[in-house]
């Protein structure tokens, strides 16, 4: 039996001295319930050439399982420059957790990003 699919909805949040560019954007969402590990991944969603700006809010909608109760999950993004899933400098990337519950849709999220 497939488990249920939901919708993970927001913006990306870049800061006032983001560059003005076309990037590579990816926004994880991850099973972050053990801290003894990496985070295994639970679904994400990647859009190439996206143009950025500073200030910019950049709408993302992410397609994931419902997850058992009691699962840890959290949402990372990286903003990759060069397109290529390398961290450089330049990039912009998440640095705060930004939890989600495990089961039903969510709308309205914020991760904000900063320089690496």
């Amino acid at each position: 039996m497939a488990a249920d699919v939901r919708r993970i909805r927001g913006f990306v949040v870049l800061p006032p001295d983001a560059p003005v560019t076309t990037a590579r954007i990816v926004v994880e969402l991850r099973d972050v319930t053990y801290a003894d590990g990496a985070a295994p991944l639970v679904a994400e969603t990647v859009t190439i050439g996206v143009a950025i700006e500073p200030g910019a809010r950049i709408p993302f909608d992410l397609a994931a399982p419902e997850s058992p109760a009691g699962t840890a999950l959290g949402l990372a993004c990286q903003i990759d420059r060069a397109g290529d899933g390398v961290l450089r400098t330049g990039d912009l990337v998440s640095t705060q957790a930004i939890p989600v519950p495990p089961h039903g849709s969510v709308s309205g999220v914020i991760i904000p990003v900063r320089p690496v």
